[in-house]
């Protein structure tokens, strides 16, 4: 049986990224592969395996946390996530995902370490693992409509189509013939402006937002309800004002969830290049 685990000595540090992007590029080489996440206390592990669940190239993959890791099927690759003291040894080679440099564990085919001053690459001497160290990225820090929505405790006003990342949160500025340009120079972003401000809604909505939220506590115009479903952007509604709205947001990219197509492609194309996969393959 083929396993790699992909293990970090505490949640959060970024493992759920990397066991995706490998998994991905094995699939994408032809090998069939699943994706389990084993139980972890203090993580996202029930959240994770139920995105694992769910993409196209890892079919099979468990819906929720493993308490073992299962059989794998006669030419079949299992990507395992879970917490460092599960490694199970043997055959099965060893990522390790740290949030800081420390010496590499032993055994390990590759380490990965996340959240570095600037991405320096990777780098491997004879004999010791491939090193890959991946600085702080705007992509893979976004933040999603649910985690919003639970910082907030927000009302949902319009349900989205999906539960898409962004990676910045823009204030909407006072008129909506600024708004417009303004808000257009962010690509991927969440968009905060008053219940009452129609105006501004509309020029938020014509910059693509992946999210739209309203501040006051007051339900907005019926216009806009028509507006953001159409485009299908999720609106929420905080109970309080700008201020303390985005002063209950400050914090959210420090704590998010690796999850969704644009932070996987992202983290593929940190990754591609750096001697991991190859190490692994």
């Amino acid at each position: 049986m083929a396993v790699i685990f992909v293990g970090s000595a505490q949640p959060g540090e970024g493992k759920t990224g990397v066991a995706a992007a490998i998994a991905r590029k094995l699939a994408y080489s032809g090998v069939p592969v699943r994706l389990v996440r084993l139980a972890e206390e203090g993580g996202n592990a029930a959240a994770d395996a139920a995105w694992f669940g769910s993409l196209d190239f890892a079919p099979g993959s468990p819906t929720e946390a493993a308490g073992a890791i299962p059989s794998a099927a006669a030419g079949e690759t299992l990507v395992v996530e879970g917490p460092l003291p599960a490694y199970p040894g043997g055959d099965a080679k060893l990522v390790v995902v740290a949030a800081e440099k420390k010496p590499a564990a032993a055994g390990a085919s590759a380490v990965v370490v996340t959240g570095v001053d600037g991405l320096a690459g990777a780098r491997a001497t004879e004999g010791t693992p491939v090193v890959v160290e991946l600085g702080e990225d705007r992509a893979l820090a976004g933040f999603s409509v649910s985690e919003a929505k639970a910082a907030l405790n927000a009302e949902v006003l319009v349900e989205g189509d999906s539960d898409p990342t962004s990676d910045h949160l823009v204030i909407a500025p006072i008129g909506s013939d600024a708004g417009q340009p303004y808000l257009r120079r962010f690509d991927s972003k969440a968009v905060v402006v008053r219940f009452d401000k129609t105006d501004q809604h509309l020029a938020a909505l014509k910059s693509r937002p992946n999210l739209l939220i309203l501040t006051g506590g007051r339900r907005p115009s019926e216009y806009l309800f028509d507006a953001a479903s159409a485009n299908g952007v999720p609106v929420l509604l905080s109970r309080t004002d700008t201020e303390n709205t985005v002063i209950a947001l400050e914090g959210i990219f420090d704590h998010t969830r690796f999850h969704g197509d644009r932070k996987l492609d992202r983290m593929a194309e940190l990754l591609e290049g750096s001697g991991l996969f190859e190490a692994l393959t």
